[in-house]
């Protein structure tokens, strides 16, 4: 493995691989679709978000301090509950953001702690090139499918509000009207969840495993320490849906 000629990337390599979005963007505009624009800022937001978070983590993972690692994750959770709230549901609720705030933050600090601790037996804990990366997998998983739980359900009480109202006159509580629904979306939103772990290793390699493997590291660590991930990711997500669908009852 120590003979792995690894190729040197430079922004030269970045700008070519940008035409694969550009190309994107040309089928969009053909086709009607207008998903253009949202293309290419994306994929500007992603070259300097990036660019912005290798400069900050540079530092920040040779830190020998634990302060400095909770408060790189609190901003992470911050900007998750932000992009959840603002970007990635239509339809929200008063003070949904602060509620957002602490789902991910319980959902994705506890499991990366439980994670840390007991799977991955880093020392410590909180060891920033261990910590840091595994809370960014976990937040970018589990953001998506609280976003997709959160908008299922809202738009679930709002297309059967009839029949919710029915229930309650009858003389069922809040929880016993909406359960229903409420479980329908929890199933959906973590849906893709459990489709990325049962296609895990036939028809996708992923990201995580294939940097390992890019890096030198040898393949069965690399195939364990995905697995471990995963199976945090599936956690975290699982319990971040469960709450936002609870309290959006």
């Amino acid at each position: 493995m120590d003979n792995i000629q690894k190729p040197e990337l430079t922004w030269l390599n970045v700008t070519g691989a940008s035409t694969f979005v550009l190309i994107a963007a040309v089928v969009s505009f053909v086709l009607g679709t207008k998903l253009e624009l949202s293309l290419i800022v994306s994929g500007l937001r992603c070259v300097i978000q990036l660019s912005l978070m290798g400069l900050v983590l540079d530092d920040v993972l040779n830190t020998q301090h634990m302060s400095v690692v909770i408060i790189m994750s609190i901003v992470f959770v911050l900007l998750g509950a932000y992009e959840t709230v603002f970007n990635r549901t239509k339809k929200t609720f008063k003070g949904m953001f602060p509620i957002m705030f602490v789902i991910l933050f319980i959902s994705n600090l506890f499991i990366t702690y439980i994670g840390t601790v007991f799977v991955l037996k880093t020392d410590p804990f909180w060891s920033p090139r261990i910590f840091i990366p595994v809370i960014g997998m976990l937040l970018g998983n589990s953001m998506s499918s609280v976003a997709m739980g959160t908008e299922r359900c809202l738009d679930q009480f709002s297309s059967h509000a009839p029949m919710l109202e029915t229930r309650l006159s009858f003389g069922a509580t809040r929880y016993e009207a909406g359960l229903p629904l409420a479980i329908e979306s929890i199933r959906l939103a973590l849906l893709p969840v459990i489709t990325q772990l049962s296609v895990m290793g036939m028809v996708n390699i992923p990201g995580m495993m294939t940097g390992q493997i890019m890096a030198g590291t040898p393949i069965m660590e690399a195939v364990l320490y995905q697995q471990c991930i995963m199976f945090m990711i599936a956690s975290s997500s699982t319990l971040g849906v469960i709450m936002a669908v609870t309290v959006s009852i």
